[in-house]
């Protein structure tokens, strides 16, 4: 039996792993890109050791949640495993790296809720957030470069291998290895700025502000309509809580004039005027016959189509698929030599074709009721507690979980990420174990108890108690 030294010592291990692996996610493109492009392949996986590392510190520390999720992953897994045997799929390295694509990621999100408390999560946030303001400095940086600059190197040092925007530019990346980083990263820093906005602020506003600044110019830096629509959707649900909330009136003048002054900022500053010009040259072009929509409608026609070809493809598809992996970037690789989709570009599509229609709509079903059980805690912290956090958290990275491409590592690491995060916001009280972090929740500055926005604190239990998180 390991002492109480040695339970805490491995619960803050557990900690570091966590903060390590959201590290990584940010910086991973820029190691792939910049620090160690030779490596760039074997970069890719960076964050898997961590994971598996996370895994068995709580196994031992009787961490590692048993429930329902996790059984259900376990046996898609297995059944996933044994359907490609059936397709008659034999590389084992391809069937391996669509194994972890689709399952050995996701238990994360319950070990975070059990080793997290809510402040980590906030922490977390807040790193996030701030670290908008270096991120669109070199996105600005990445506009402004041409697109054979050192800035603009593609994974493995390729020269030029940055997207093409609009108007002669790129569509900066920022450390990120493609602009897919962006398009979750803003989202989810944009849900902790909105929080911030409220009366339960805890960085100082000047530097709130500058981060507002920031992921509002990232917005046109990106010429993605994906980062726009996305981050539209985080400010939409925010300005419902604020509704529901009946803190419309009191706050919505203070809240107006903080994003005011942001956006009044950004307008000054020298390359917006070029960014919004790059920005909406892409709008216009990308525009389709049938893509008359706006605002919501277009996010959910640019996050929700297709309906109709997974429809067409599951009625051709083989009742097995053609084996886990098989429509990664990495498949093609091993198999033609070239990066491209073997099987469909479309999430729904891939698992469809890779899976079988059966396994396919189990594996499908499954993330959209983890998505929609997340929106059930959330809502419940928001009607009960009035504290926006969570439904700012999923609303960032619910699309991603719902029908985002999992092959490319950063949009499976934000889905688990931002799941994780919701997940822990939603909780009442610290892990047991964690009694000098109850401590300093105890010790914290004392609230109104008559400031509904407040009471996202973690309602801590006295040190020692067997309190478990609510929602382990």
């Amino acid at each position: 039996m390991p002492g109480p030294l040695s339970d805490s010592s491995v619960y803050h291990s557990l900690k570091s792993l966590i903060w390590l692996y959201v590290a990584l996610l940010v910086f991973e493109g820029a190691l792939r890109k910049w620090v160690l492009p030779d490596h760039a392949d074997v970069l890719l996986v960076v964050r898997d050791p961590v994971v598996i590392l996370i895994y068995l510190l709580a196994l031992g520390q009787g961490r590692f949640p048993v429930n329902g999720w996790v059984v259900t992953i376990s046996l898609l897994s297995v059944a996933a495993l044994f359907a490609s045997f059936l397709a008659g799929q034999t590389n084992l390295l391809i069937t391996g790296y669509g194994l972890r694509t689709n399952f050995l990621h996701l238990p994360l999100i319950w070990v975070m809720a059990s080793v997290l408390t809510r402040r980590d999560a906030e922490n977390i946030g807040f790193a996030l957030l701030l670290m908008a303001i270096p991120m669109t400095l070199l996105m600005a940086a990445q506009f402004r470069a041409p697109m054979n600059d050192i800035l603009n190197r593609g994974v493995g040092g390729e020269e030029g291998g940055q997207i093409y925007g609009a108007l002669g530019h790129i569509r900066p990346p920022g450390f990120f290895a493609f602009i897919t980083g962006p398009q979750l990263f803003f989202p989810l820093a944009a849900a902790f700025f909105c929080h911030q906005l409220g009366k339960a602020r805890r960085l100082w506003l000047p530097l709130v502000l500058a981060c507002g600044v920031a992921i509002l110019l990232a917005l046109p830096l990106s010429i993605s309509r994906t980062v726009a629509l996305a981050t539209l959707l985080v400010g939409t649900v925010y300005l419902g809580t604020l509704v529901q909330s009946g803190f419309l009136r009191a706050g919505l003048l203070r809240i107006a004039v903080l994003v005011a002054v942001v956006g009044l900022a950004a307008s000054f500053l020298p390359i917006f005027d070029e960014a919004h010009a790059a920005f909406f040259s892409r709008w216009e072009e990308a525009k389709g016959p049938n893509d008359e929509g706006s605002g919501m409608a277009s996010i959910f026609a640019r996050f929700f189509g297709g309906s109709d070809y997974v429809l067409d493809v599951a009625s051709s598809a083989p009742l097995f698929g053609a084996g886990i992996g098989m429509g990664s970037n990495m498949a093609a690789r091993l198999t033609t030599g070239r990066v491209g989709f073997l099987l469909a570009e479309s999430e729904w599509g891939r698992c469809v074709l890779e899976l079988g229609p059966p396994l396919a709509l189990g594996f499908l079903g499954f993330r959209i009721v983890l998505a929609f059980a997340l929106l059930l805690h959330a809502l419940r912290r928001q009607l009960h507690a009035r504290d926006p956090l969570p439904l700012l958290i999923l609303s960032s990275c619910a699309p991603a979980l719902i029908v985002g491409q999992w092959s490319p590592p950063t949009i499976l690491g934000f889905s688990v990420l931002g799941a994780g995060l919701c997940l822990t916001a939603c909780q009442d009280a610290p892990p047991p174990a964690a009694e000098d972090d109850v401590e300093s929740l105890e010790n914290e500055d004392e609230t109104d108890d008559d400031d509904p926005d407040e009471t996202a604190d973690a309602e801590t239990g006295e040190p020692g108690s067997d309190t478990e998180p609510e929602h382990r």
